[in-house]
């Protein structure tokens, strides 16, 4: 048995599988056959963090039945993915102590108790940030921390642990007492995060800068629900209630300060399923707003048309 297990090691995943390694932990990948197999030519995966580039010894597999039982499983597909990885892996449930989806949404843990039972899932949101550059290689792009914690609230050892693993990796970790209310706060941020790059087909921070797509931002922002910041690192009740002219400015500075410390190659998740040519995660980000909007009887006009506009391209992509 291995110690942790990477389901969907993409681009962030293989971050993950790559920082849990460096920390000391045994890591398997269960990865897309191209990626696997370069993974495996090469003995590890190649991460480029700023200017530096490192190969991480790490192992890989595309074959669900040879992936190995792991005490710890990390998900990271896609959204729409993540039954189809999981049905493979049936061998792997009896041993798992804990299993954690770093996916978006709210509804993953969900999906996640249904493959392994609730009593091993905890709740997670990822704020970091990968690229994947070519099979076998990925840029770790941002560490905006990960942030843990049981269902529906409260810590525990296990949870500890893991935060204690990422850390020793050099990740930012962080033990939440309310980790679905963070859940639920990074949804708010991941609706215009992911919907105007994705859009307009740009980079995180020029989205950001620009004064009509900074406007954009703060209306999507607020046609969510009111939450709390949380260690999502991004002042949403303040955008929220914010006079129109003092919340473009925030969004604004937020852009012109990854810009100043040179993160100006962000490619967020949904705009990097686009450019490769596969489905995005806007059922699970957008359509659950709009379906949980029409159901509270509240207006979401720019969140509707932006689920439209996404929806319309991602039924055209495999």
């Amino acid at each position: 048995m291995t110690g942790v297990l990477v389901v969907g090691a993409g681009s962030l995943g293989s971050v993950y599988g790559a920082r849990l390694s460096q920390g000391g932990a045994g890591v398997q990948l269960y990865a897309r056959e191209e990626h696997a197999r370069a993974i495996d030519a090469a003995g590890g995966v190649v991460v480029e963090r700023g200017d530096e580039v490192e190969l991480v010894p790490l192992r890989a597999e595309w074959r669900p039945d040879r992936v190995e039982p792991a005490a710890t499983v990390i998900v990271l597909t896609k959204a729409p993915d993540t039954e189809s990885a999981l049905a493979g892996l049936e061998h792997v449930r009896g041993g798992i102590e804990l299993a954690v989806s770093l996916q978006n949404g709210v509804e993953k843990d969900d999906v996640l108790a249904r493959w392994c039972g609730a009593d091993a899932v905890v709740g997670g949101v990822s704020m970091v940030g990968g690229t994947l550059l070519a099979p076998g290689r990925v840029a770790h792009t941002f560490d905006g921390g990960t942030i843990l914690g049981e269902l529906p609230r409260g810590r525990s050892e296990r949870v500890e642990r893991l935060a204690a693993a990422l850390a020793a990796g050099g990740l930012t970790a962080v033990v939440s007492d309310d980790v679905r209310a963070v859940e639920w706060a990074k949804l708010v941020h991941a609706s215009p995060t992911m919907a105007v790059p994705a859009l307009v087909r740009l980079p995180l921070h020029a989205c950001l800068t620009s004064e009509p797509l900074a406007a954009l931002y703060v209306t999507l922002v607020r046609e969510g629900i009111e939450v709390d910041d949380g260690p999502v690192g991004y002042p949403l009740r303040e955008v929220a209630a914010a006079p129109d002219e003092r919340a473009v400015a925030l969004v604004r500075e937020r852009g012109r300060a990854l810009e100043a410390a040179g993160m100006t190659e962000i490619r967020v998740s949904m705009l990097q399923s686009i450019e490769r040519g596969r489905r995005t995660e806007v059922d699970a980000i957008h359509g659950f707003l709009v379906r949980e909007a029409a159901r509270l009887g509240v207006e979401a006009p720019a969140t509707t048309l932006c689920h439209r506009l996404l929806a319309g391209i991602d039924e055209r992509l495999p």
